[in-house]
């Protein structure tokens, strides 16, 4: 995946399946890119513990690990247009399902229209990233977009896996 046609194309579908879903899950319009000026704006006014990262592990047809990067405010959006109502705890943990949810639907998304309808896939199931836990892989491509003014990072890794 070093060809930069193929991360050209890499990147429009990673953009259009997670513009896709926010919009169809979620109720939220998804734009590209953030401005850098956004980008370094969100590093200095929101700390690293107000950030929720899920990943998941695609292992066949192609090996790779998709994350996605959001801010509590934008999980707060997302509860708020699925689950007006409820009690503060349901809310919680449909918070957290919910962006699993949407990071498995991205990765299916994203395998139909790279490989095709029919493409036999096996994914992992997605699952939160804690406290700066990072994992091998080699950079694919990287996604800074604006959420209705909140940003939503996405990052494609192509990883060897132990089978």
């Amino acid at each position: 995946m070093s060809d930069p046609d193929e991360t050209t194309k890499i990147t429009t579908i990673l953009e259009e399946a997670v513009s896709s879903v926010f919009a169809e899950v979620a109720f939220i319009d998804v734009e590209k890119p953030r401005s850098v000026e956004a980008q370094e704006a969100d590093l200095e006014t929101a700390g690293k513990t107000d950030l929720l990262c899920a990943a998941i592990d695609v292992l066949s047809p192609l090996s790779y690990r998709l994350e996605i990067r959001v801010g509590k405010k934008l999980l707060d959006k997302i509860v708020e247009n699925l689950f007006p109502e409820g009690d503060l705890e349901s809310r919680k943990k449909n918070a957290e399902d919910s962006l699993l949810e949407m990071l498995n639907i991205i990765a299916g998304n994203f395998i139909s229209a790279f490989f095709g309808a029919g493409s036999e896939t096996q994914l992992e199931l997605p699952r939160y990233l804690y406290f700066s836990e990072k994992e091998g892989g080699t950079p694919v491509c990287g996604l800074s977009l604006d959420a209705e003014g909140e940003p939503v990072e996405v990052f494609l890794y192509s990883v060897r896996y132990r089978y």
